[in-house]
């Protein structure tokens, strides 16, 4: 009889063993996957970025101000290198400093040193990807650029700049500079247009931009926001611009001479805006 009574008590213990939680199981909160938002920033939270080209044609600098805000961030460039879709990625120092600026080798480089460079440079686009501390989404800022010297417009097709002869022969990046280095009070009807160049040159030349519902425009300086004129031609604005680069002391490594540290300035025009 004792038997008997042993065996079904011994299943019941089996199956209720079977039935509970494993260990380190219990409460362990279900993870979610990461939401990626395009674009979606509040603009005042943006930071100012753009893209600027180098003497040496070998590399151009990403520079960027405001993004200290976000615990980490990395930025992935894509562009056309004549028939060839070309690309870079990287990330940026944690904690990110403000303001940031990094040498971006237009090409690859091996291990021991030996470098190859991308030549008849178009159109690219970058997504600078910033991550905050405790949000649940991460943010992507995505924006194109182009190489005056192999494409004048940018691949959407809303702007294009048609160089005067002084600065048809000049290393020019046209660039979405996704965010302002100065907040303005007004809304803003198309992303922020930057040209950026090696010297303190002044830029001339048509800027041709498809946007409807403009009512002003205004160019930064370097300090402040100053009313800029156009004209309307065709339901397209007309920029007749004559302007001198500010400027930006900063210092890159050069991974095309080794590590080498370099100290250069950044010469700017704009960040162009347009108000409804």
């Amino acid at each position: 009889m004792k038997i008997k009574l042993l065996i079904p008590l011994f299943i019941i213990a089996v199956l209720l063993s079977g039935c509970s939680k494993k260990p380190g199981t219990a409460n362990k909160p279900a993870t979610s996957p990461v939401k990626i938002l395009v674009n979606e920033l509040p603009f005042k939270e943006r930071p100012f970025t753009v893209l600027v080209p180098h003497s040496s044609n070998r590399l151009f600098t990403f520079y960027t101000q405001n993004a200290n805000k976000a615990k980490a961030g990395s930025l992935d460039l894509e562009y056309q290198s004549g028939d060839l879709l070309k690309g870079a990625r990287t990330s940026l120092d944690t904690p990110i400093p403000n303001p940031y600026a990094k040498g971006i080798i237009l090409g690859s480089c091996s291990t021991g040193g030996k470098c190859t460079f991308d030549s008849n440079l178009k159109s690219g686009t970058m997504k600078f990807r910033l991550d905050y501390e405790g949000q649940t989404v991460v943010h992507v800022l995505k924006g194109d650029f182009t190489f005056i010297l192999g494409q004048k417009n940018l691949p959407d097709g809303k702007v294009t700049f048609e160089p005067s002869k002084a600065n048809i022969k000049d290393n020019l990046v046209l660039v979405n500079s996704l965010g302002l280095p100065l907040q303005v009070e007004k809304e803003i009807a198309l992303y922020p247009i930057v040209i950026s160049s090696v010297g303190d040159k002044t830029v001339t030349g048509t800027l041709t931009i498809n946007q409807s519902g403009v009512t002003e425009m205004a160019i930064f300086d370097g300090v402040s926001f100053k009313p800029l004129k156009f004209t309307t031609k065709d339901n397209s604005l007309i920029i007749a611009l004559n302007e001198k680069p500010w400027t930006k002391q900063v210092t890159i490594t050069r991974d095309d001479q080794k590590g080498a540290q370099e100290s250069i300035n950044l010469y700017i025009v704009g960040p162009i805006v347009l108000y409804k």
